[in-house]
C-alpha cells in the first residue's frame, strides 16, 4: 500500500502490523503445547508378554505438535508458528543442538576412541552406510524420487537435524525440508519404541 508519511500510524492501527505479526508467536499456546506433550510422553503403554514402552520428552511433544499442527487453531490458541520464527529458532536449535553434544560427547570419545581404536567408528560408520545406501537405492530406483526428495528422506531416517542442514546446502529446495517432516516422526518414535521392545525382551530374557 502506498500512503503519505502521515498517514501511515492510522493505517497501521486500521489494519495492523503485518511485519511484525507474521515474525511472533505464541508463548500461552507454545506453553500449553509442551505440557500437553510432556502428559502424552508420561503415558505408558503395556507390552504383550511383560514390559511396557513410553513416548517420553521427546515422543509426546513431538507427537502432539504434529496433531496441533494439523488443527492450526484451536479456540483462541493458534498452533501455527509463522516462517520467519520458525527459521530462527529452527537454526538456533541446531546450533544449540551440536554444541551440546560436541561438549557431552567429546571427553567420551577421546577415552573410547583411546581404549578401543577405531573399532566402534568403523561399526557406526558400516550401520549407518549401510542403511543410507539401502534408502538411496530404493528411493531412486524403486520410488523414482527427485534428488530434493531423496535427500529429505534419507535425513529424515537418519534423524539428524546437521544432515538436512547440509542436503539445503548442496541442493537448495523446499522439498528437503517437506521430505524430512515427512519421514522424521515417524522414524522417530519407531527407534523410540523398538529400542524400549528390545530392552524388554532382553530384560525378559
Amino acid at each position: 500500500m502506498v500512503a503519505p508519511r502521515e498517514a501511515i500510524p492510522d493505517l497501521r492501527a486500521y489494519f495492523g502490523d503485518s511485519i511484525k505479526s507474521t515474525a511472533e508467536i505464541s508463548y500461552v499456546a507454545t506453553g500449553l503445547g509442551m505440557s500437553l506433550g510432556v502428559l502424552l510422553g508420561l503415558i505408558t503403554v503395556p507390552l504383550p508378554g511383560g514390559g511396557s514402552f513410553s513416548l517420553g520428552m521427546a515422543g509426546g511433544p513431538l507427537i502432539t505438535a504434529l496433531i496441533l499442527g494439523k488443527l492450526l487453531r484451536l479456540g483462541p490458541f493458534s498452533w501455527y508458528m509463522p516462517l520467519t520464527a520458525n527459521l530462527t529458532l529452527r537454526n538456533f536449535g541446531l546450533a544449540v543442538f551440536l554444541a551440546a553434544v560436541g561438549l557431552g560427547a567429546g571427553a567420551p570419545f577421546v577415552d573410547t576412541v583411546g581404549k578401543t581404536g577405531f573399532t566402534f567408528i568403523g561399526i557406526g560408520a558400516v550401520i549407518v552406510l549401510a542403511a543410507v545406501v539401502v534408502m538411496m537405492l530404493l528411493g531412486h530406483f524403486v520410488f523414482k524420487l527427485t534428488t530434493d526428495d531423496l535427500f529429505g528422506v534419507v535425513s529424515g531416517a537418519t534423524g539428524s537435524p546437521a544432515i538436512t542442514a547440509y542436503s539445503n546446502q548442496m541442493v537448495p529446495s523446499e522439498r528437503i525440508d517437506v521430505g524430512y517432516a515427512t519421514i522424521y516422526p515417524s522414524m522417530t518414535i519407531m527407534k523410540m519404541i523398538l529400542a524400549q521392545v528390545v530392552l524388554a525382551m532382553l530384560g525378559a530374557g
